[in-house]
């Protein structure tokens, strides 16, 4: 009567082992293939850009914007942000550049700055800076929620195995949104709020579009513009899963062709409500902080 005991006993043991191997095997090979994947990140100097846009029930009521029936705004310019530490000897892009690139983008999209014929309809938030080495902040900011991801931000443990053992099949996005969330990253955010909610002090979100790509090896001016050029047709324009992109680094040269002006902004003369005003100057011309 003692076999019939026995075996449930061995089998018991050996799926332990095989438990603890595979969960093991598991955490070998992501640190092998994390490895792998910065180095490749290192001297890999694409513009990899992962776009997002979550929108609220209130924002799928209202219709997309195009060039020939805009949807006009009123904006709140956050300006260059730090979300989390700041990168080591990185200098923020200018200013003016970087919002009047932003304008010119969303008005590409069909969004227009609010002016004397036309009231806002909504209010947009605009800030563009880094996140540093934030994977808790860096995941859901890269849509780690539509992407079922978040659960790495729990280590591998006996809960989680089975989603680890699928790795294998989930799609090459996930992949990368889950390789770079900890590393350094340049971002864009676009929130946009219900204009009238926000006139009665009240936050209505309607949606927000998230932007962001790996900073190792690009300089952050011409990233952020280049960021903005692959996002632009999803501003304000729900996504199913994140979006990726890839582009060559754009080199400081120009190739002028026959100019034509075919739209001048000027954000001095725009209904924008900017957060974050720069400190005056003091007498020797050195801004203070």
């Amino acid at each position: 009567m003692r076999a019939p005991t026995r075996w449930p006993r061995i089998w018991s043991g050996w799926l332990h082992v095989f438990v603890v191997a595979t969960l093991a095997g598991l955490w070998g090979g992501a640190r092998v293939r994390a490895e792998s994947d910065f180095l490749s990140r290192l001297f890999h100097r694409d513009v990899q850009v992962i776009t997002v846009t979550d929108v609220t029930d209130a924002g799928r009521l209202l219709r997309q914007p195009s060039r020939t029936r805009p949807v006009y705004y009123e904006a709140l310019v956050l300006g260059y942000t730090d979300f989390g530490r700041s990168i080591g000897g990185l200098t923020p892009p200018d200013k003016t550049a970087m919002l009047k690139f932003v304008l010119k983008v969303l008005a590409d999209r069909g969004y227009f700055p609010a002016n004397a014929k036309h009231k806002p309809e909504m209010l947009l938030a605009l800030a563009w800076g880094t996140m540093n080495g934030n994977e808790g902040m860096a995941l859901p900011f890269m849509g780690g929620e539509k992407l079922d991801v978040m659960w790495e931000l729990d280590g591998l443990s006996i809960f989680n195995a089975p989603q680890a053992l699928m790795r294998h099949v989930r799609s090459p996005t996930a992949d990368f949104v889950v390789d770079v969330a900890g590393d350094d990253l340049y971002v864009i955010s676009v929130q946009a709020f219900d204009e009238a909610a926000a006139l009665q002090g009240k936050t209505k979100l309607l949606w927000h579009t998230k932007v962001s790509c790996p900073a190792t090896g690009l300089d952050i001016e011409p990233t952020l513009k280049q960021m903005a050029r692959e996002a632009t047709p999803y501003f304000g324009r729900e996504t199913a899963k994140p979006v990726w992109t890839i582009a060559p680094e754009r080199e400081g040269r120009v190739d002028l062709g026959e100019l034509k002006i075919l739209e001048m902004i000027d954000p001095k003369k725009l209904p924008i409500t900017d957060a974050f005003d720069d400190p005056p100057p003091d007498k020797a011309g050195a801004t203070k902080h």
